[in-house]
């Protein structure tokens, strides 16, 4: 039996997960009740909602932290109103 030999991590090394699970998979284990809510948009709405869920995904990997479900339930709060709170400007001063 070939015994297995674990190593520790090096400081530069960052463990993520679920990086690699699509979008419905990574919000059924924040929440499934926000994922049940998200699988039932279509058009405008899972568009925004997509984008939105996206980049607060993206900035959790970043920040190396759990995303949060409230985040979550209020992205698709937005969306089904029709709201994109993570619009771009171009003015950099509003941008802050």
């Amino acid at each position: 039996m070939k015994r297995r030999v674990f190593r520790p991590l090096k400081e530069l090394e960052k463990v993520t997960f679920d990086r690699h699970l699509p979008l419905e998979e990574r919000l059924q284990r924040i929440d499934h009740i926000q994922a049940r809510r998200y699988s039932k948009l279509s058009g405008t709405s899972l568009a925004i909602a997509t984008e939105g869920i996206l980049r607060h995904l993206r900035a959790c990997d970043r920040m190396d932290v759990n995303p949060d479900t409230s985040a979550v339930r209020e992205i698709i709060d937005d969306a089904l109103n029709g709201r994109r709170v993570f619009a771009e400007t171009s003015d950099d001063r509003r941008a802050a």
